[in-house]
Parts: structure tokens; C-alpha cells; sequence
């Protein structure tokens, strides 16, 4: 064993442990080792030995450190040197790289509140193209003329909405203001299927049977155009729509790259994290602050006559070396 030691290690590291082996007599407790009994009569001499023993490690330490003492202080010596010439770059160094971080994170900052507001805008104008199709789909189903007047309503109020359309409110009073004619157009249709219905009415009241042949036909002439509406209603609405095109502004800025991009963490909740993932955290015990809750339990004799104590959750125990 000591031969393959020999062989990895410089002779002069070797040469220094071997010497202080010899000046602690180690051969001799080598082999005494051997000759020892292990008995209950006999363990004084066993006590004895490993004293020994354990003055030999002493003098290993001892050997170590101060031969060690030389490499930390040359491994020292490359430390100060190395942060000496380093600082002589981070001062160089340091402005630059605070004012490119600063204008890269300014461009981030505004690219980011570049595409929030793309897509606000996107949003709201793709908003009032959905609700000009969504009202025109109401035209195109509505057969009375109350339900008519009420979606007329509902796009007049729906004109005023400056907190929903916010700067594109003139953008989308002109877009709902196109229904208008829709609306209109539908209105007489509607109204002359009413007017129909109504007249058939009063000639089955007057049991006349050749007016209610004739008012019926014109009222499936009726019903047929009103049909033939809601097709050119919906078909306009979605060419308007078509025509209409979404678009946004935007700012050209430089392109930058991170040299490094990665995710972190940091606990910010130590509490909830606790209670919800116990998993992902490492607990342990402020040394310092339990042993001044030990020398309280000393002090206060508490730990009399007890080989272990337990005091929230932590185990205060003995532990003898022999």
C-alpha cells in the first residue's frame, strides 16, 4: 500500500510523513497491534495503545499542516495575483458592461410593452369585426320588427362603448354605422311579412277564401325574400369585414441576443412552500441558536438523568467516545 502512495506522491511529501512516522515509533505499534489481547483484564493496554495511536495521528496532522502551510500560502499568492490583474479588467470593464445591460434591458423593456400593445390593438379591432359579424348574424335571424329595434338599440349603445374601444371608438362607430342599412332593409321586409300576416288574418275572420289564397302566395314571396336577405346580409357583413384590415404600428428596434439565458428560483413564501411542497426544501438546524438552547437545558438541569431529550420536533442526545 505504502509503495503505490509512494509512487503518486512526490518523495518530499513522503519522505516528511515517513519521518514523522519513525519519530513516533509507528513500526513498534505496528506490531504490537498484533500481540494485543482483547479481554476485559486487558484494557488498560488496549486504552494505552490507541493513545499511542492517536499521537501518531497527531504528529500525520502535524506534518500536514505545516507542510501545507507552504502551498496555501504560494496557492494564496496565485489568488491575489490572479484578483489583481482580474480587477485591472473589471475596471476597464465595468462601465461598458453597466451601460450595454442598461440599453439591452431597455429594448427588452420595449419590446415587450411593444407587443402588449400589439396585441391590445389586435385585440380590439378583432373585437369590433366580431361584434359587427355577431350583430349582423342577429339581423339576419330576426322575422318581427320588435326584435329588429332592439338590436338597433343594442348597436346604437354599443357606439358609445369609449371604455371597450378606447382610441378605435370612431373606427368602430363607423363599422357598426354600416348595419344601419342592413338594418333598414330588413325592417321593410320584415314589415311587409307583417303586414301580410295581419291581412290574412282579417280575410279569415271575413272568411274570404280567394283573398287568402292571394295573401298567402304573397306572403311565401315574402318569407322567400326575407330568407334570400339574411344570405346578402350575412355575405356583406363578412366583405366589410374582409376589407377591413388590422394594423398595427410598429417600432423598428435593434436586435439583441443575451449571452445567457436561464431560468431561476428563490423562495418568497417559506410558509406556503411548507405547507403545499415540504418535497423541494432542505431543513436544517441553526447550530448556534440550539446550542444555546442546549446550554438552557444544561443550565436548568433538564437534561438530568436522561440520555435524550426532545424539544419541538428537535432530538437532544448523548453521544459518548471511548
Amino acid at each position: 500500500m505504502s509503495t503505490v502512495v509512494a509512487e503518486q506522491l512526490p518523495a518530499s511529501i513522503t519522505g516528511k510523513f515517513n519521518i514523522a512516522l519513525a519519530q513516533s515509533k509507528f513500526q513498534t505499534l505496528q506490531s504490537k497491534a498484533d500481540s494485543l489481547v482483547y479481554n476485559e483484564d486487558n484494557l488498560q493496554e488496549i486504552a494505552d495503545f490507541l493513545k499511542s495511536l492517536r499521537g501518531v495521528k497527531k504528529a500525520i496532522d502535524e506534518t500536514h499542516k505545516e507542510g501545507k502551510a507552504e502551498a496555501l500560502k504560494i496557492g494564496r499568492q496565485w489568488d491575489s495575483a490572479k484578483n489583481t490583474f482580474t480587477e485591472q479588467v473589471v475596471a476597464i470593464e465595468e462601465r461598458p458592461q453597466a451601460e450595454y445591460s442598461r440599453i439591452c434591458r431597455e429594448i427588452e423593456d420595449r419590446n415587450i410593452k411593444a407587443e402588449q400593445e400589439k396585441q391590445r390593438v389586435i385585440s380590439i379591432q378583432n373585437g369590433i369585426e366580431q361584434n359587427a359579424i355577431n350583430f349582423a348574424n342577429q339581423i339576419a335571424a330576426a322575422t318581427t320588427s320588435e326584435r329588429l329595434s332592439e338590436i338597433e338599440r343594442v348597436v346604437n349603445l354599443e357606439k358609445g362603448r369609449k371604455e371597450k374601444y378606447q382610441e378605435f371608438l370612431p373606427q368602430a362607430v363607423e363599422r357598426f354605422t354600416q348595419l344601419n342599412g342592413l338594418l333598414a332593409s330588413q325592417k321593410v321586409t320584415v314589415k311587409g311579412l307583417e303586414e301580410i300576416k295581419r291581412q290574412e288574418e282579417e280575410a279569415a275572420k271575413q272568411q274570404n277564401e280567394e283573398l287568402m289564397i292571394k295573401l298567402q302566395q304573397q306572403r311565401e314571396e315574402a318569407e322567400a325574400k326575407v330568407e334570400e336577405q339574411k344570405i346578402q346580409v350575412q355575405e356583406k357583413v363578412i366583405e366589410q369585414s374582409v376589407n377591413t384590415q388590422v394594423q398595427v404600428a410598429e417600432e423598428i428596434l435593434p436586435t439583441i441576443k443575451a449571452r445567457n439565458t436561464r431560468w431561476n428560483f428563490e423562495l418568497v413564501n417559506e410558509k406556503e412552500a411548507m405547507k403545499k411542497s415540504p418535497e423541494l426544501l432542505l431543513v436544517s438546524l441553526n447550530d448556534e441558536k440550539v446550542k444555546d438552547v442546549l446550554k438552557t437545558l444544561k443550565s436548568t438541569n433538564q437534561l438530568e438523568g436522561k440520555k435524550e431529550y426532545i424539544l419541538n420536533g428537535i432530538r437532544f442526545f448523548e453521544i459518548k467516545t471511548y
